[in-house]
């Protein structure tokens, strides 16, 4: 037997990491050439590799929820090498490949692309066609080396699984591998091409929620027939959901008109389209600067909390964008969720054409930074300003008063928890914030974020994963009495900790020197 080492596949053309999603055999399994190892997640999408040769799996080197960069190795293998090789056939034999199972759950699959043309030749591990599942769209790679004959097929076409896709030249050692019909089966039951579409218009580019990018570069037709299905990566139909684009009146520019999340953000800015609803926000600082930071408020505040910081980060180089979260302050969006928080915030970023290199958030505002962070390319950082979504323990009674439309006097008790010196806030602010509270649009997200055992949201094991691959922060006071600074003892061991003495639920407020000064020694 002898080792070789599994290292992280290049799925596509823009992949440089991926995550492991799960393992689908153990250490010491054996598998065959085609069988499924494990389950990686890209930008793009979720796909099984299979392998590419015999062997065993001796020792895995990465566990679900790491990313690996490109090229990382991820797996030690054993192969057959040192048995005594079967007599095989030689020469080249012509073969029907079917439609292969990609998950438990697969029963059909729609042919996005061919990444191969009739005549062309193909090595082991090129990809051959895309295939789009209820789940996922991947590309198929070529388990031997051959040519293609012809494909059985047409583009779009729903076909089942085991159903012949197309005619194959390969060598006559590699026949007896799966994913091949019995020579018998392909004569009797010859794949039927799809119904094409009507004379009127051409044979559309199926577009699915995801493409994996190979090396051939073939056209394939392209529509915008509204009624047709369009290409589009997951980023760019999450994009157009959030900010109510229809697909079909979008041109994709990437690869065989796939539409691309720079063609949803082109429709935002030029004003092609108009997201429902408007997010109130400041912008601070210099726009286009190299540093951009966008914070993001805690529960029952608004971008308000965050005037003196923002303009003290603006001051210091930055670029800073502070929004209204949905739910809060002057944004017409409901949030009944956690996770309505941070929902429209990449619609929202892409129409301000801001992409952040810091996320700045403050208590429940750190659940919709870290969904956010985890989705965002660019991001360098993540800083959480006494966050929730560590442990269980909050002052409920703290919630429960502010989503309880406080009279000014309860709001000014309520807020005397919030800060470990008096925040000096005017009657006229304090009236201004309970009014605001009076209309009850924090009562269903409450009941969501936060329920009589404390709170119900966890950030411990996305803090686990955004710390492999940018820096994570917390800046704790240790005089808070919403969140027990305690907690940070559950936080993972890459995230840097930052105790505050002397300021409270609120450290940019009760100590903003020692915040800002977090920032201020950053290069420009």
């Amino acid at each position: 037997m002898s080792a070789a080492i599994l290292t992280m596949p290049r799925l596509g053309e823009t992949m440089e990491e991926g995550r492991i999603v799960g393992w689908l055999i153990a250490e010491g399994d054996a598998f065959k050439r085609g069988d499924p190892i494990l389950e990686i997640e890209t930008d793009k999408t979720v796909a099984e590799l299979p392998a590419l040769t015999d062997g065993v799996l001796a020792e895995k080197l990465v566990a679900p929820g790491d990313m690996i960069v490109v090229g990382a190795p991820i797996a030690r293998l054993k192969g057959e090498d040192g048995a005594s090789p079967a007599p095989v056939a030689s020469g080249r034999v012509t073969r029907t490949l079917a439609m292969p199972r990609l998950g438990e759950t697969m029963d059909e699959g729609r042919i996005v692309g061919w990444m191969v043309q009739p005549g062309a030749a193909f090595k082991r591990g090129d990809g051959l066609f895309e295939i789009e599942t209820d789940k996922t769209v991947a590309e198929f790679p070529a388990l031997m080396d051959g040519t293609l004959i012809e494909t059985l097929v047409e583009l779009g076409s729903m076909v089942p699984v085991g159903a012949p896709l197309a005619r194959v030249e390969i060598a006559a050692a590699d026949a007896g591998m799966e994913g091949f019909l019995p020579d018998a089966a392909a004569a009797v039951s010859p794949a039927p091409p799809a119904t094409p579409p009507a004379p009127s218009a051409p044979t559309p580019a199926p577009v699915t929620s995801a493409s994996v990018a190979s090396g051939h570069d073939a056209p394939v037709p392209v529509s915008l027939d509204p009624a047709a299905p369009r290409r589009a990566t997951p980023i760019a139909r999450r994009l157009a959901a959030r900010a109510g684009i229809d697909l079909a009146s979008l041109r994709g520019t990437g690869r065989r008109g796939r539409i691309e999340a720079r063609d949803v953000e082109a429709a935002l800015a030029g004003g092609a389209v108009a997201a429902p609803g408007a997010i109130a926000f400041d912008r601070h600082g210099t726009p286009g600067a190299a540093r951009r930071a966008l914070l993001l408020h805690g529960f029952a505040g608004d971008r308000t909390t965050f005037a003196a910081f923002a303009t003290q980060l603006g001051r210091a180089g930055y670029d800073v964008l502070v929004p209204d979260l949905p739910g809060h302050g002057a944004t017409a969006l409901e949030a009944t969720s956690a996770a309505d928080l941070s929902a429209p915030l990449p619609g929202f970023l892409a129409a301000q054409r801001f992409a952040p290199t810091e996320i700045v958030a403050h208590s429940l505002g750190a659940v919709a930074a870290v969904a956010l962070a985890e989705t965002l390319p660019g991001v360098q950082r993540l800083t959480l300003l006494c966050p929730a979504g560590l442990e269980l323990a909050i002052d409920g009674d703290f919630i429960a008063g502010m989503a309880a439309r406080p009279s000014p006097g309860a709001l000014r008790h309520l807020l005397r928890r919030l800060t470990a010196r008096p925040a000096g806030l005017s009657d006229a602010a304090v009236a201004g914030l309970a009014a605001t509270l009076g209309a009850g649009r924090l009562t269903a997200l409450a009941d969501d974020a936060f329920g009589p055992g404390g709170q119900q949201v966890d950030i411990v094991e996305p803090l686990t994963r955004l710390s492999r691959r940018m820096s994570v922060r917390l800046v704790i006071g240790l005089e808070d009495r919403i969140i027990p600074w305690t907690q940070v003892a559950v936080a993972p061991s890459r995230v840097a900790i930052h105790l505050i003495a002397g300021a409270g639920h609120m450290p940019h407020w009760d100590q903003p020197g020692e915040v800002l000064a977090l920032f201020e020694g950053d290069p420009a």
